[in-house]
């Protein structure tokens, strides 16, 4: 909760300085718009995950802050990874306020490297605000030379960073340095923050790159060194340097690419020309929302992270991403790139399903006479039901299903059910 406030606190600092429209007052005529309106909330993806979370919970707060107290319901609009619900809010959505959306942190990209389907343009929606944010840092060890950002930047002997490899956070952000001209070289499989970090301690590599959440502990536990961060500012890391410090330009665009989930993860716009004066009382209500107390404890039973971002500063992000380079973006979708998994060095149990639990995270199965669990994960694992394509929701007890899994516990890497 100390960071959700405090990142909450920053931002408003923020807002203050470069959103005008969050803190300039609308007018009375603005104000009594709302009342006895309806609010569309529409979310990009189907009910239950990520997106759904976060509309919903601003859904259910969102009306008390507006003046007029406007019912506000929710629309699920899933379709082409989230491109159906934005060229919706685009060009058939109402411009009058009455119409918002939480979109795909991935739009600009999207736009970017024209997908196909986008008939949307990010740089004529009108930004809300983001309700989560998370940050990203390269830590070094203590007892080596390089202690700060700018002595990396110049450094002439090689500094070697601890990755679990292509497509994974902790690649992605050292093969930026290396693309930028740092003399850098990337170890890869070394799965696992505690690893990478137990290995820096014993001056196998220099550093690694870690979410700020898994590498807080380990910051006091060995001493690492954080030299800089990407995606949301932290108070605990006031002091240390955003990323673009030491970045040429094309590494700022590249740095936007990996930072636009980060510091904008859940995004909410509303239509192209929304009234000036209801656009700033929509930015204001949504600012409030995210501190409402109730929603924060809603929030936190849940688990999940709150935190404001400026429209101007989703607007800058998505400036970036929508201004980089051929080069850049060739570059990005290089170190996102996952290496195919050799399926051969898995164990293979197959079995009818027994429990299910935890929403389908945990599932177990009767292999051979001996009940076996896999960990069932929403994204990387891949679950298929009759040769199809399935969320995990899908499978039910008494389904014949095999895993695929390095050992029963583990994580399943698939999940064939029949």
């Amino acid at each position: 909760m100390k960071r959700i406030k405090g990142a909450i606190a920053f931002c408003g600092l923020l807002a203050g300085l470069i959103s005008g429209g969050v803190v300039d007052a609308p007018s009375a005529v603005a104000q009594s718009f709302y009342k006895g309106k309806t609010i569309k909330m529409i979310v990009r993806s189907a009910p239950g995950g990520g997106y759904d979370f976060y509309g919903r919970l601003v859904a259910r707060h969102l009306g008390k802050h507006i003046p007029g107290k406007p019912d506000v319901i929710v629309i699920n609009m899933p379709g082409a990874g989230g491109i159906v619900a934005a060229n919706y809010i685009m060009n058939r959505a109402k411009r009058n306020g009455t119409e918002i959306a939480i979109l795909t942190r991935e739009l600009a990209l999207a736009q970017r490297t024209g997908e196909v389907g986008v008939k949307y343009d990010l740089r004529e929606l009108s930004a809300i605000g983001s309700a989560a944010s998370s940050t990203f840092l390269v830590v070094l060890g203590k007892n080596q030379p390089i202690k700060t950002y700018e002595q990396l930047r110049k450094s002439t002997k090689p500094v070697l960073f601890a990755a679990t490899g292509p497509g994974a956070g902790s690649y992605q952000y050292p093969a930026l340095l290396k693309n930028d001209g740092f003399n850098v070289k990337i170890i890869t499989g070394i799965l696992g923050g505690q690893a990478r970090f137990l290995s820096i301690e014993r001056g196998e590599v220099n550093g690694t790159a870690n979410s700020y959440e898994s590498t807080a502990k380990a910051i006091d536990e060995f001493g690492l060194i954080p030299i800089f961060y990407s995606g949301a500012e932290v108070p605990a890391l006031k002091g240390v340097p955003h990323i673009n410090t030491q970045l040429t330009a094309e590494g700022k665009q590249l740095a936007a690419l990996l930072g636009a989930p980060l510091a904008a993860g859940r995004p909410f716009f509303s239509t192209p020309n929304t009234p000036a004066n209801r656009l700033k009382i929509l930015r204001a209500a949504f600012k409030a929302t995210l501190e409402d107390p109730q929603l924060l404890k809603e929030a936190e039973r849940a688990k999940r992270n709150v935190a404001w971002t400026a429209p101007s500063v989703m607007d800058g992000i998505n400036r970036d991403i929508l201004s980089a380079s051929d080069k850049v973006i060739a570059l990005y979708n290089e170190g996102a790139k996952k290496p195919k998994q050799n399926l051969s060095k898995f164990l293979k149990h197959l079995g009818p399903v027994t429990q299910i639990k935890d929403k389908g995270r945990k599932i177990w199965i009767d292999h051979k006479g001996k009940e076996v669990m896999a960990k069932i994960s929403g994204s990387r694992t891949k679950i298929t039901l009759g040769g199809k394509t399935v969320k995990r929701k899908a499978i039910k007890v008494g389904m014949n299903c095999q895993f695929t899994y390095p050992k029963p516990g583990a994580e399943a890497v698939m999940v064939d059910c029949k």
